[in-house]
């Protein structure tokens, strides 16, 4: 964790003493899925960790035999830097994000994705929440046409692309409220994702889904653009209950993908090995990478699939989702107006390493 806050001070006199101040889901299945992890929550904003620390925590992934992991200066951030809100489109952090979405598209449902709701502060990246007087977004769920009240919320794409074999973790708080907290990976033609964090985070008594709001949703998507096809596991492993955390948004968790190969991902909560999607990637499999050939135009003899073999873009994002605002589950202008600070996505830092010969 970064060093943050660290104080000391050394008082003389004729004793001397001193003293130091020192973190759209289809499944509707009411048991907890089977994948536990026993860790505490990363609660602490500050310790007596150097500044540095965030770059030399172990990653949790195996590199290899003669392999070792090499940190990417390039792209990863800690975020140690002020960026106000901007009005317009806008390169930060030593260029190596823009305040929106990876093209044009503004938001899913009625959200509105705005520059000026990209923020960064007190060594973190805040995505703000604001909701201005009768602005409204039309959408659609299903068969159904929606009109609501716009939310506007903050959405960021890194300059730069990873590709597999590639870690990238992140140490974020996901916002209590009424809106999904993203950290994501997408490719550049929409047809390939990877999903670090999904968050329903909402503490909240109204919240008639808490199965979703107790669970972290981690995932992946490949798609079909035209006609649009969406394939994504729905096995339990993907909604994940952690101890310590009676919800996503409770306390600062680190979070990360090993995105192996094309075929294999490892995810990881608190540096432990949580779920693992591999190459079930014959005609009929339940789960797995892609099982239904959308990532191959051609079936091959044997049916295996190209997989996630794309770049793709670092995205970190908060939005009210089509089906949730559907059934009235996003914020309300008393939430926003009374409890800011919950509807704000922070994140600590994001770090990306790749495996190297050692």
């Amino acid at each position: 964790m970064k060093f943050k806050n660290l104080i000391t001070a050394i008082i003389i006199v004729s004793i001397t003493f001193s003293c130091s101040k020192k973190s759209d889901p289809t499944t509707t299945d009411d048991e907890d899925p089977v994948v536990i992890v026993d860790e505490t929550p990363d609660d602490s904003d500050s310790n007596d960790d150097t500044e540095d620390d965030w770059m030399t925590i172990p990653v949790p992934a195996d590199a290899g035999n003669g392999m070792t992991w090499e940190f990417q200066t390039d792209i990863s951030d800690d975020f140690e830097y002020e960026f106000a809100g901007e009005s317009s489109l806008t390169e930060f952090g030593n260029n190596k994000w823009t305040n929106f979405y990876h093209n044009q598209w503004n938001g899913p449902g009625p959200t509105i994705w705005r520059h000026e709701n990209v923020t960064v502060s007190g060594g973190n990246l805040r995505l703000i929440t604001t909701r201005e007087p009768r602005e409204m977004k039309t959408y659609n769920s299903g068969s159904e046409t929606y009109t609501d009240k716009a939310t506007r919320l903050g959405c960021i794409t890194s300059t730069k692309r990873v590709k597999y074999p590639v870690y990238v973790e992140t140490r974020v708080k996901a916002a209590n409220a009424f809106f999904a907290s993203d950290i994501w990976m997408l490719s550049p033609d929409d047809t390939q994702e990877i999903d670090i964090l999904e968050a329903y985070g909402a503490q909240n008594p109204r919240n008639e889904q808490e199965w979703f709001s107790k669970r972290f949703h981690i995932s992946h998507h490949v798609f079909i653009r035209d006609p649009f096809q969406d394939y994504q596991p729905k096995d339990d492993s993907t909604w994940q209950i952690v101890d310590g955390y009676p919800f996503p948004s409770s306390d600062w968790v680190r979070i990360g993908v090993y995105w192996k190969s094309p075929t294999y991902l490892e995810y990881y909560i608190n540096g432990n090995l949580i779920k693992v999607m591999d190459n079930l990637d014959t005609i009929g499999s339940k789960d797995g990478i892609d099982p239904l050939g959308y990532t191959s135009p051609t079936q091959t003899s044997d049916n295996t699939r190209t997989g996630l073999n794309k770049e793709m873009d670092i995205i970190i994002n908060a939005e009210v989702q089509n089906w949730n605002a559907a059934k009235d589950r996003f914020p309300t202008d008393e939430e926003i107006a009374n409890s800011p600070e919950d509807h704000v996505l922070k994140v600590d830092w994001i770090r990306v390493f790749k495996p190297v010969n050692q």
